[in-house]
C-alpha cells in the first residue's frame, strides 16, 4: 500500500533528527591529528623522514614529539578554524528580518515579534522561533531553537510556550564578494508540537526549502521557495507555500537598510486558495565586534500586509543577534 503524505512527513521528522544526531559525531572523528614523524636533520632536500624526536614537557620529563602533538591538539580550535574557514567561503550578509538566510554561520539570534489580529486584539511572541545556530561540519549548520513564549491581549486563548523549532541547512554552493558573491542553500525545518494547542501546531511541521542569493557591490537578492507540511491533522492545519524575497544594501556606519516581499499560498486547509502577501520595510545595524571572536547585530522592521486576505497585520520585528 502507498504511504500518505501524513506518514512521509512523519518519517522525515524523524530522518532529520537522526541527521543532527550523526553529523556533529562523524564530523569531530574525522578531525586529522598532526603528523607523527618529522624530518631529519639534513634531510630536506633527500625526502628521508626520522623517528620522532625528544621534547621536554613543562614538568621536565622527556616526551616524543608525537606524543606533544597529540597534547597540543584541540579539538574546538579544529572546530573553529573549519567554521571560519566556511564563513570566508559565502557572502558577508546581514540575516534579513522574515526571509531565512542562506549562509551558514555561528550565531545566537533572539527575535520579538507583536502583530496585530483581524479582531483587533494582539499577540507578543519572544524567541521568534529561533535560537543557537551554528556549523557543524563543511556546508552543514543546524539550528538549536528555543519555543517562543506566546502572550495574548485577550482574555483567551491562554498565554504559553510555542513548539520546538529545529532546521537543517545544507549550503550546496557559494563564493565571497571576490568570487562572485552567491549562495544556494537547502534547508530543512521542522517544529516539534511541545506545546499544547492553539500556542502549538499540535502535530509535527516538516518545512523544505531552497535558499538563493546573489550580491553586486553593495546591493543584495536572497529569496527562499519552501512549503509548510503538517505530520497531521491536515485539514485544520493545511498546506501552505512560502516565497519570500530581500533587497538589502549595505550602506555608511554599518547600516542595512532591507525590504522583503513575504508571500504565503494556502493550498489546503480552511484558507485554500487564499494569498496573504507583506511588504516588510527594516534596517539593520552590525556586526560590531565586542570581545574577541563575539560580534552583536540588530535589525528591525514593520510586516505590512498589501492583500486583502491576511491572517493578520502590522507585525513590528525585532531581532538581536551575537555572531561568534
Amino acid at each position: 500500500m502507498p504511504r500518505s503524505a501524513d506518514s512521509l512527513a512523519k518519517i522525515a521528522v524523524e530522518a532529520w533528527l537522526v541527521g543532527v544526531l550523526l553529523i556533529t559525531p562523524a564530523h569531530v572523528m574525522s578531525q586529522e591529528l598532526p603528523q607523527a614523524t618529522v624530518s631529519k636533520p639534513g634531510a630536506e632536500n633527500s625526502g628521508q623522514t626520522g623517528p620522532a624526536t625528544q621534547q621536554s614537557d613543562p614538568g621536565g620529563k622527556s616526551i616524543s614529539s608525537t606524543q606533544a602533538g597529540r597534547t597540543r591538539h584541540n579539538p574546538y580550535r579544529a572546530w573553529r578554524r573549519m567554521a571560519d574557514r566556511e564563513e570566508a567561503s559565502e557572502p558577508d550578509w546581514l540575516s534579513p528580518l522574515a526571509t531565512t538566510s542562506g549562509r551558514i554561520k555561528d550565531e545566537l539570534r533572539y527575535d520579538i515579534w507583536r502583530q496585530t489580529t483581524p479582531t483587533g486584539s494582539t499577540i507578543s511572541t519572544f524567541g521568534g522561533g529561533k535560537g543557537l545556530e551554528f556549523i557543524a561540519a563543511p556546508r552543514v549548520q543546524i539550528l538549536l531553537g528555543v519555543p517562543s513564549y506566546i502572550g495574548h491581549s485577550a482574555p483567551a486563548p491562554p498565554d504559553g510556550f510555542g513548539d520546538l523549532p529545529l532546521m537543517l541547512k545544507f549550503r550546496v554552493a557559494s563564493a565571497n564578494a571576490s568570487n562572485g558573491n552567491y549562495l544556494v542553500t537547502l534547508l530543512l525545518s521542522a517544529t516539534v508540537p511541545t506545546a499544547s494547542r492553539p500556542n502549538g501546531a499540535g502535530d509535527a511541521v516538516l518545512t523544505p526549502t531552497l535558499a538563493l542569493g546573489k550580491g553586486w557591490r553593495g546591493f543584495d537578492v536572497q529569496t527562499t521557495f519552501g512549503a509548510n507540511l503538517p505530520a497531521g491533522d491536515t485539514q485544520r492545519l493545511g498546506r501552505q507555500l512560502l516565497w519570500n524575497t530581500t533587497f538589502q544594501y549595505r550602506a555608511r556606519w554599518k547600516l542595512w537598510p532591507e525590504l522583503e516581499a513575504n508571500s504565503t499560498f494556502f493550498e489546503q486547509g480552511p484558507s485554500a486558495r487564499e494569498t496573504q502577501t507583506f511588504l516588510t520595510p527594516g534596517l539593520g545595524f552590525g556586526r560590531v565586534r565586542l570581545l574577541r571572536g563575539l560580534r552583536f547585530s540588530i535589525a528591525g522592521g514593520v510586516q505590512i500586509a498589501v492583500t486583502r486576505f491576511h491572517t493578520y497585520n502590522h507585525r513590528s520585528m525585532l531581532s538581536v543577534r551575537f555572531p561568534f
